[in-house]
C-alpha cells in the first residue's frame, strides 16, 4: 500500500493507505502520451473536498509546466518538496492523471480547467463492473488482495484511459468517502 505524507494535497490521500487505488510502479504517461496541459502555470489554493474539510485544510501551490507536459506542484512553503504530474486528454476537460509518489503512481481523474480543476483519486471498486471485467481480462489492470480490498496496478495506457472515461461517463460509482481535491486560482494579493 502507497504510504505519502500530505505534503502535497494532491497525492496526499493515498497516505490514507485506501484499498483499492489505482497505482503503477512504472509510469504510464510520458512525454508522448501525457502532455496534456488542462492548467495554466501560475499560484492555485488546493482544498481538499470532504464534509469534515476545514478552511485551514486548503494548501496554496505554484504550479509549473515544462514543454514535455511535466507539471510541478510545489508546495509554498517549501519548494523542494513539489508534486510532479502529468495530465492525458480523455474527453473535453477530463484527463487521466498520473501523480509521482515515493512507491511509484497513483492515478487520478481530472476535470476542469485553469478556472477551477478537481482530482478524484481513481479506485479499482469505483469502477463500473463492465469496466472493471474488461480490463482485468485484458490485462490491462491487475489486481491484488481478496474480493472486498484489492490493488489496482495499472497495465496499459489503455486500462488508464478507459478508468478515466469511466468516471468521466458517471460509470464509476461515488461516495462521501471519495479522496477528492478542489483547486482555483490563489487570490491576488
Amino acid at each position: 500500500m502507497r504510504s505519502l505524507s500530505y505534503r502535497p494535497a494532491i497525492i496526499a490521500g493515498a497516505a490514507l493507505a485506501l484499498a483499492g487505488c489505482l497505482v503503477s510502479e512504472e509510469p504510464i504517461l510520458d512525454a508522448k502520451t501525457g502532455k496534456a496541459t488542462p492548467i495554466a502555470p501560475g499560484d492555485y489554493v488546493m482544498c481538499p473536498v470532504s464534509d469534515e474539510a476545514a478552511a485551514d485544510d486548503c494548501e496554496n501551490f505554484a504550479v509549473t509546466v515544462d514543454d514535455t507536459g511535466l507539471y510541478r506542484f510545489e508546495h509554498s512553503e517549501d519548494a523542494d518538496d513539489a508534486a510532479t504530474m502529468r495530465f492525458r486528454r480523455v474527453a473535453r476537460q477530463s484527463y487521466a492523471v498520473q501523480a509521482d509518489d515515493e512507491d511509484g503512481y497513483t492515478y487520478y481523474f481530472g476535470s476542469g480547467d485553469s478556472d477551477g480543476f478537481s482530482l478524484t483519486m481513481m479506485l479499482c471498486s469505483s469502477l463500473s463492473q463492465k469496466t472493471r471485467d474488461r480490463l482485468l481480462v485484458r490485462g490491462d489492470l491487475q489486481t491484488e488482495g481478496d474480493d472486498d480490498i484489492k490493488i489496482c496496478e495499472v497495465k496499459t495506457l489503455k486500462g488508464l484511459t478507459a478508468a478515466a472515461r469511466d468516471y468521466h461517463h458517471g460509470r464509476a460509482s461515488t461516495s462521501d468517502e471519495d479522496i477528492v481535491f478542489a483547486f482555483s486560482p490563489a487570490p491576488r494579493p
